[in-house]
C-alpha cells in the first residue's frame, strides 16, 4: 500500500522539482486550497467558526508580471463548526461552476502575488454583477437553474442533528482578493479577503428558510489559500485524493 501511495505521488509531482527549482515563473498547473472563515450563532452550539473550503485545479500563464489564471473547482466543502449542522454541495452544484478566468500580478523579484477582487455569481445573471441587488423572487427572469436540477438557482443539501433535512435553493454573489508569496518553486500561499451575499429562494423544509446570522471572522489568518505546483496532467480527481499531502504546510 505504501509503495502504491508513493507511486501516485510521483505521478503528481514528476517533472516539477528539477524543472522549476530556482524559477520565479508561475506558469503551469497548481492545486489550490481556498478557505473562507466566518462566525455564526448556532442554537445548542453557541458561536462557532464556519469555513467554506474550495479545492481547485489552477492553470497559470505568466507574461512578465502579468498573470492569467484559469481555475476549475474540484470540490466544495462546508465546515459548520459543529456536528449538529451539516451543509453539502451536490456534485451538480460543483460541476456547474465551470472555469473561472482571472487576472493577477506577480513580482518575480520578490515573489509577491496579488489577485485583485474577482466577483462570482451563482444561479443569477445581473447587468451589473458588482452593484445590482440580488433578486428575491424565484420567478425573476434573472434567476436561472444553473445546476440543471429543475429548481431555481443552485441547490444545497442541509441537515440539523440528523433529524431535519432539506434541499435549499439559493443564489449567491461572492468576491475575493488573494495576496500571497511564492515561498518555494512549488508553493504559493497567502491570505484571502472575501465577502458573500446569499438569497434563499426556497427550501423543502421551512425551518431552513431563516438561516442563523453570520459575522466576519475577525482573525484574517483564518481565511487563507495554499497553492502547490503539480504536473500539468494532474486531474481534479488526483488533487482530491492527495489533498492532505498537497496542502499540508
Amino acid at each position: 500500500m505504501r509503495r502504491i501511495f508513493a507511486l501516485v505521488l510521483g505521478a503528481v509531482f514528476v517533472g516539477v522539482s528539477l524543472a522549476t527549482v530556482g524559477s520565479s515563473d508561475l506558469s503551469g498547473v497548481w492545486a489550490q486550497l481556498v478557505v473562507s472563515s466566518q462566525l455564526s450563532d448556532v442554537p445548542l452550539a453557541g458561536r462557532v467558526r464556519q469555513q467554506t473550503i474550495s479545492i481547485q485545479r489552477v492553470s497559470i500563464q505568466q507574461n512578465g508580471s502579468a498573470v492569467t489564471i484559469e481555475a476549475q473547482t474540484c470540490a466544495l466543502e462546508f465546515d459548520s463548526g459543529t456536528p449538529v449542522v451539516r451543509l453539502s454541495f451536490p456534485e451538480r452544484f460543483v460541476n456547474s461552476l465551470g472555469l473561472d478566468v482571472k487576472k493577477a500580478q506577480f513580482d518575480p523579484s520578490t515573489g509577491g502575488f496579488v489577485q485583485p477582487r474577482a466577483t462570482y455569481l451563482r444561479g443569477v445573471r445581473l447587468q451589473d454583477p458588482e452593484r445590482d441587488p440580488l433578486p428575491t423572487d424565484p420567478k425573476d427572469p434573472r434567476v436561472f437553474d444553473q445546476d440543471g436540477d429543475g429548481k431555481p438557482g443552485m441547490t444545497l443539501q442541509a441537515s440539523v442533528a440528523g433529524l431535519f433535512n432539506a434541499d435549499i435553493y439559493i443564489i449567491q454573489r461572492d468576491w475575493n482578493i488573494l495576496r500571497g508569496q511564492l515561498t518555494s518553486s512549488t508553493a504559493l500561499d497567502g491570505l484571502v479577503e472575501w465577502g458573500s451575499e446569499q438569497v434563499i429562494l426556497g427550501a423543502t423544509n421551512p425551518i431552513f428558510l431563516n438561516p442563523n446570522p453570520v459575522f466576519p471572522d475577525p482573525n484574517p489568518n483564518n481565511s487563507f489559500f495554499r497553492s502547490t505546483r503539480v504536473n500539468g496532467g494532474t486531474s481534479c480527481e488526483q488533487i482530491r485524493a492527495q489533498r492532505d499531502r498537497l496542502f499540508t504546510r
